[in-house]
């Protein structure tokens, strides 16, 4: 009876093992940002199959979902948000009536919650009720640290159980260096020192205050970049600023062909948000194996080593000011980080059987 009982279960485990799980990525792919992308593709080598759930279609395309299939959600408030109220309770009566579709067809939820609140956001206690809601209707979530772990807990009443922590991946060898001489572009000499912010410029990225620690701090050999895309609030804000010598603003969105030149280049990345729980661009950052100033947070401790960030009080006056002048010292003394050991729990292989894991209930 044990022998025929073992082979039954030999058999049924098989069995189990040729279905291939099938997994409704929202998104699959983004132009924005290589994350979902470097995702799919490390699922993919994992065994599983990706669907891609596209942008404005959830409500249709997941009619297509069967039982026991995964949807897995990254950035859900744009299945729900508005600033008219009127549609921002209708837009989210329609998502809850897709959940319940999903639970009643056996079908897991599963969230990744990279912010704990979306950066806008129009209507807050809607939007807490709403992320709330979600939360109850989801088989699991994943967050990119404990510390976002313990917030997501206590704002949603989350329990424990039902959040996994899955570090953010790394962006080793995906830009590709193109040979652009960015100082020359710049006209900024071999010898001088370059502070870099790269990335969308939105209030809330703090560029106001770098833009007056800079113009405490610099020299006539120190530069900074701002690169990237400024919304309609901070290009108004550029545009007033008077002291704009050795000041490099480049307000375009620098396209993924050109960020590996960028950053080598330059000395020191500078991050001076208002608000932080898992950052892309310090990880982008840290693969590049650049100096990072940023304010002190609990996502520094459990991604970063020694020398690798130079932290700062955001309430202190002169701290992001401080942290500047400290940081050039840093990277004069020329230390060796150690860089490999932080990336290597980085890999994307590794993340990609953690989030598998979760997916069949570990």
């Amino acid at each position: 009876m044990n022998g025929f009982a073992d082979t039954t279960e030999d058999k049924a485990a098989k069995s189990r093992e040729s279905e291939t799980m099938k997994v409704w990525m929202w998104p699959k792919s983004s132009e924005l940002n290589f994350y979902n992308d470097l995702l799919t593709n490390s699922l993919c080598g994992a065994g599983l199959d990706i669907m891609d759930l596209k942008h404005g279609k959830l409500m249709l395309q997941v009619g297509q979902a069967k039982p026991g299939d995964i949807v897995h959600i990254h950035w859900i408030h744009h299945a729900y948000q508005n600033r008219n109220p009127l549609l921002f309770i209708a837009k989210s009566f329609i998502l809850v009536l897709t959940m319940l579709y999903l639970k009643l067809r056996n079908v897991q939820l599963v969230w990744t919650i990279h912010n704990l609140y979306p950066h806008s956001v129009k209507h807050p206690k809607m939007e807490r009720f709403m992320r709330t809601l979600i939360c109850r209707f989801c088989s699991k979530m994943i967050v990119a640290s404990e510390s976002v772990k313990r917030k997501v807990m206590k704002e949603f009443g989350v329990p424990s159980s039902k959040l996994s922590v899955v570090k953010h991946g790394h962006y080793l060898g995906v830009y590709k260096s193109k040979g652009i001489d960015f100082r020359r572009v710049y006209n900024i000499s071999e010898d001088a020192d370059i502070y870099l912010f790269l990335g969308a410029i939105k209030a809330y990225k703090g560029v106001e205050d770098l833009i007056e620690s800079f113009n405490a701090v610099k020299t006539k050999h120190s530069y900074l970049i701002i690169a990237g895309k400024a919304d309609k609030e901070i290009e108004a804000y550029m545009q007033g600023v008077v002291d704009t010598e050795n000041i490099i603003l480049d307000l375009r969105f620098v396209p993924n062909e050109e960020v590996a030149d960028l950053i080598s280049a330059v000395d020191v990345m500078v991050m001076p948000y208002k608000e932080i729980t898992t950052s892309g661009s310090a990880i982008l950052g840290l693969s590049f194996k650049k100096l990072i100033v940023m304010p002190d947070n609990d996502f520094i401790d459990e991604y970063f080593k020694e020398d690798m960030v130079v932290r700062y009080d955001p309430t202190h006056a002169n701290g992001l000011t401080n942290a500047m002048k400290t940081a050039l010292n840093v990277k004069k003394e020329g230390k060796a980080p150690k860089y490999e050991e932080v990336l290597k729990e980085l890999e994307w292989s590794g993340i990609a059987e953690q989030i598998k894991n979760v997916y069949q209930g570990g």
